[in-house]
């Protein structure tokens, strides 16, 4: 199970950033290794104060890292309860455990084959294809060669779908019909540099299958809109910016949004801190005070299966 990671301490935090902005797959800056890291620790270091405070006010680290083991837990659970003879180990692209460690596990455990599964439902390069080529670097190195076999995408997956779906029908159950009409939804998806997309990555298209996916299972029609967070840094982004929907939608009248981490699968920083205070806070800047965040899935019930039901078809 591959996912991005995060710092479980204030202390992590810096090496946490110097390792993404290192990763020519997620920030795609110029120059070679030895300028991308000189690069990153530049970055790191004038980002880390910041990063920190936010990361303090939600308790001091992500809580990505103990999340994704229990996700990894109730998949393994699952498929074993199916008659799979499965091991299932964590891969963090960006802390521990990572994929080397993961590796190990799962020969120790005598894999004779591997299947990748990205915690990213939306395919992107920065993502998805940055922790397979993490993955088969590795392999490599240690002179591997089981059969790798890596799930690219599941965003209009049923099971996802429907679990997504079940998780927005919760926060709408606080929208009386009578205000829907003054009512907006606003998934949020992480934001990536705009030159990513223009490379040909698929995954503003594959964010909006999945959202049209969910929209056709919503009981009741409400607007609705995509929008993007997470911006870093002077290098153009896509849009439209999170921030700059939630104005429009104050100047439009609403006054009930529902904000739905689309991309999402665990809390971290980015919706924790991101969403539920920054955001927040803007709305009610802007005068919208009912404002509803859906939950993520985390090591929700509804976990173990529907990811079983992702991995199933490989195996």
């Amino acid at each position: 199970m591959a996912q991005l990671g995060g710092p479980e301490t204030l202390d992590d935090v810096e090496p946490f950033i110097k390792s993404i902005f290192a990763d020519p797959h997620l920030v795609p800056l110029p120059g070679g290794p030895r300028t991308r890291s000189a690069v990153s620790s530049l970055v790191a270091k004038a980002r880390a104060p910041r990063s920190r405070s936010n990361y303090a006010a939600i308790g001091g680290g992500s809580p990505i890292v103990a999340t994704t083991l229990g996700q990894a837990e109730a998949l393994r659970a699952e498929l074993l309860a199916r008659g799979h003879d499965v091991a299932v180990a964590v891969a963090q692209r960006h802390g521990r455990p990572d994929t080397g460690q993961a590796i190990d596990e799962l020969l120790a455990a005598g894999a004779d084959r591997i299947i990748l599964l990205p915690l990213f439902p939306q395919f992107s390069t920065s993502t998805t294809a940055s922790s397979e080529a993490e993955l088969r670097r590795l392999l490599a190195e240690r002179g591997c060669e089981l059969p790798l076999t890596v799930i690219r995408s599941w965003c209009d997956h049923p099971s996802y779908l429907d679990a997504q779906t079940a998780l927005i029908n919760e926060i709408l159950q606080e929208l009386p019909e009578s205000e829907t009409s003054r009512a907006l939804l606003v998934f949020s998806a992480h934001g990536l540099p705009q030159r990513i997309v223009d490379r040909g990555d698929p995954y503003t298209e594959e964010i909006e299958a999945t959202v049209a996916g969910v929209i056709e299972r919503i009981p009741r029609a409400i607007d609705h809109v995509i929008a993007y967070q997470s911006r870093a840094g002077p290098m153009k982004w896509i849009g439209p910016n999170i921030i700059d929907e939630v104005t429009a939608a104050a100047e439009d009248g609403r006054t009930w949004l529902g904000v739905v981490p689309i991309a999402f699968v665990s809390d971290h920083v980015e919706t924790t801190h991101e969403l539920d205070i920054e955001l927040k806070a803007h709305a009610a800047g802007v005068g919208i005070h009912r404002f509803h965040r859906s939950r993520c899935f985390d090591t929700d019930p509804v976990v173990g299966p529907m990811l079983a039901d992702i991995t199933e078809a490989y195996l």
